[in-house]
């Protein structure tokens, strides 16, 4: 008689597309599929852009891997020694590209299907020419932990604003991002949302508490075991591609 495992872990996002890929409806596919394409196609856009691709090659070459990933259904047949989300797709990618400019494919955004819409002029606004010193990688991993704040910053404004506090959120989240330059504020916050500079730091670390816990949460969903360990080294390693 076969016996199940149980996981001591969670189901996370990556576990849950791959076992969605194998066993879900061709809409449940799609839809898990789409959700991962919005959150993390421009990391490897500029992966592709840094890699000295120009804008239209990389446009192409990402829309052309979401193909490519449907096509080979390579969630379906991925291992189930997972790791992490992050390896997976930049190793899937950078093997797709090898693929194409070896075989000297012309390059045709998955066959002229669109599998996800892709703002490229948004992105290029947000492209880092000027840190010629950064490789690839370290550029894909700097706008995958960006795409990984966003999606905490997202998540973090869906729940205050269905516990009524959306307002709120609108003039504090300046302070939870890396790159703010609010700190210190208070008194500036606390007068445009007629409560005390105490009330508004309070305010600001209830957030910061919320956010951390969310944080942890996303990191851990882009990885198969969400261990304590794990959690840390990710969010340590994201952490360093921010400061790189």
């Amino acid at each position: 008689m076969k016996t199940t495992r149980i996981s001591p872990f969670p189901q996370t996002q990556w576990t849950a597309l791959v076992n969605v890929c194998k066993d879900g409806t061709p809409d449940r596919q799609r839809e898990a599929l789409d959700t991962l394409c919005q959150d993390y196609w421009y990391p490897l856009y500029a992966f592709a852009r840094r890699s000295g691709n120009h804008r239209q090659d990389a446009e192409d070459l990402t829309q052309g891997f979401f193909h490519y990933l449907l096509e080979r259904d390579l969630f379906s047949a991925a291992d189930q020694e997972l790791g992490k989300l992050r390896t997976f797709l930049l190793t899937a990618f950078q093997r797709y590209a090898s693929d194409v400019r070896n075989r000297s494919i012309a390059l045709k955004r998955g066959g002229g299907r669109e599998i996800v819409s892709l703002d490229v002029d948004e992105a290029e606004k947000h492209f880092d020419r000027p840190s010629d010193s950064l490789t690839a990688q370290e550029v894909f991993d700097r706008h995958w932990a960006h795409a990984i704040l966003q999606r905490t910053l997202a998540r973090l404004q869906e729940m205050e604003t269905l516990a009524g506090k959306g307002a709120q959120f609108a003039v504090l989240q300046l302070f939870l991002m890396p790159s703010s330059t609010a700190e210190g504020n208070y008194d500036e916050v606390a007068s445009a949302l007629g409560i005390t500079g105490e009330a508004a730091r309070k305010a600001v670390s209830r957030l910061r508490g919320k956010f951390r816990e969310l944080l942890r949460t996303e990191i851990g969903d882009t990885l198969s075991i969400p261990s304590k360990e794990q959690v840390d080294e990710e969010l340590n390693a994201l952490k360093s591609a921010l400061r790189g």
